[in-house]
């Protein structure tokens, strides 16, 4: 899952490349708040159903009761049907409502609409994703990943061969579309996986339960915490562009910001954590079952271990990306600006790592009321200082919320997993020797890179070659000081194993 999700990061990250190259920071700006209008629709469509599956699915398995694993799969994928195919009605009647309302941009209608195709399969294929997850065998999922991604883009060059770069409603059509073929092409690939491999759950005893009571208990909190969030996200996004538009910044370059900012750093920023996020979500049904045998013991040490090497992950990416920030946007997007917002919002990696971690064990451990009252706490706060900031400070404002909101997050969410667990926390060994490290390991390539800086010049070869040695110096300083042992590499060469 972490190999999948990474080479689809960075098909991606070259994606978001040559879109931006392709249709320019308005652009992406307009598909991005068309993409917040979707995103709003995909979890009104979800209603926390996939997270339900993989909870009910994992713990029938550990009870040794299969077939009643199998109905709860059953179950969840009509009932997300069902969600999917009410939201996309609905969005398909109010799409010129958002456009003009929420968006403040006519541009978008055509695209709404054609998006709201995509509802039913987009939720169902999450929870056939969940299924294989709880069952441990995502390989299954990721052929179905793959295909989505070959036919979003190629579908998107094909529609982008002829752009003038002028009929920026056409681009952002292009892109939707793209995605709508790539959304059903995979449920079909997926769902027939999912429809071999369910017999395994076919036969043995079956004690059933009530599944609709468990559906909704777990489910509710979790889509209450995902739709008030999801909205809050939305209008959050909505705000930016009007909030540079109030700052005196003219309309097509408040979009470009937007676009620059969500389309073009995030993608960079967010492209390490794709290492961790799968791994991550892997952790759910196995929380799950540590709950279930009220194991202790191993609660503490699994939370503790992961907890660590999340440390010592998140932190040496980060460095690397803050010192490398400027080259990374010269080379992807040949853009200083976006050098300087990669800096910037690099040691955020930490703390968005640190969050999807804690959330993921919490859900699993059955904490999903907490984790849906921190989420709503960050997404009101960071509305608000939208709202305020944004019009008076402009991206700078902007910036200060992102990373407000992110700290304030992964602090309380941390917390909760600590006294949860009562796991220790060793602040000097998981950070300060971490952020040492990657210092040194930083500064050390960039003056052995100077030399022959005149031979291999600024490009994508030489941008990889210093993240080899970066992390490569930052491995062996961490296993010099003691905070890497032989057993965490066997740790994780297990864990590839499996």
């Amino acid at each position: 899952m972490v190999i999948t999700t990474v080479v689809l990061r960075i098909i991606s990250l070259y994606f978001s490349v040559y879109l931006s190259r392709t249709v320019g920071e308005e652009g992406i700006g307009i598909y991005q708040l068309t993409l917040s209008v979707y995103r709003l629709g995909i979890t009104l469509s979800s209603a926390g159903i996939g997270f339900a599956a993989t909870r009910i699915i994992a713990e029938e398995i550990e009870k040794k009761n299969p077939r009643e694993a199998l109905r709860a799969a059953e179950r969840c994928l009509w009932l997300s049907f069902g969600f999917g195919i009410t939201i996309a009605s609905v969005f398909l009647l109010f799409a010129d409502f958002f456009a003009s309302a929420f968006l403040g941009d006519m541009r978008t209608v055509v695209s709404i609409r054609a998006m709201a195709i995509s509802f039913p399969f987009v939720v169902m294929s999450s929870v056939i994703g969940a299924y294989f997850t709880a069952v441990a065998r995502v390989s299954k999922n990721a052929v179905g990943l793959f295909l989505d991604q070959l036919v979003r883009i190629s579908t998107t060059y094909f529609m982008l061969r002829n752009f003038d770069g002028e009929n920026l409603e056409y681009a952002c059509l292009s892109l939707v579309i793209g995605g709508i073929f790539a959304e059903v092409v995979s449920f079909l690939v997926t769902y027939i996986f999912y429809n071999k491999d369910k017999k395994q759950l076919s036969h043995g005893e079956h004690h059933k339960t009530k599944l609709g009571g468990r559906i909704a208990y777990i489910a509710l909190p979790v889509a209450v915490s995902s739709v008030i969030r999801s909205s809050l996200l939305s209008i959050e996004h909505m705000m930016i562009p009007r909030g540079l538009r109030k700052r005196g910044v003219d309309p097509s370059r408040a979009l470009g910001l937007y676009g620059m900012i969500s389309g073009m750093v995030f993608p960079v920023i967010m492209f390490p954590s794709a290492f961790l996020y799968a791994a991550s979500d892997l952790l759910v049904p196995e929380f799950a079952a540590a709950g279930v045998s009220e194991d202790k013991r191993r609660l503490k040490r699994l939370t503790s271990k992961v907890m660590e090497l999340t440390s010592y992950f998140g932190v040496g990416v980060a460095g690397i990306l803050f010192g490398f920030a400027y080259e990374i946007g010269n080379v992807f997007y040949n853009s200083t600006e976006c050098g300087f917002y990669i800096k910037l919002l690099a040691p955020l990696v930490v703390f968005m790592l640190y969050d999807h971690l804690a959330d993921a064990i919490l859900k699993g451990l059955n904490e999903q009321v907490s984790v849906v009252k921190y989420n709503i706490i960050d997404s009101v706060t960071s509305v608000l200082l939208v709202y305020f900031l944004v019009p008076l400070f402009g991206l700078s404002g902007y910036v200060f919320v992102v990373w407000f909101g992110e700290v304030m997050n992964c602090i309380m969410s941390s917390c909760k997993l600590v006294k949860r667990t009562g796991a220790p926390v060793k602040a000097f060994k998981w950070f300060v020797k971490p952020i040492l490290s990657v210092t040194l390991s930083v500064t050390l390539t960039r003056t052995l890179l100077m030399f022959f800086h005149s031979a291999v010049g600024e490009n994508i070869f030489s941008l990889i070659v210093a993240f080899i040695i970066s992390a490569l110096i930052y491995l062996l300083i961490m296993r010099v000081s003691g905070c890497l042992t032989l057993n965490d590499y066997k740790l994780v060469r297990r864990a590839f194993s499996k």
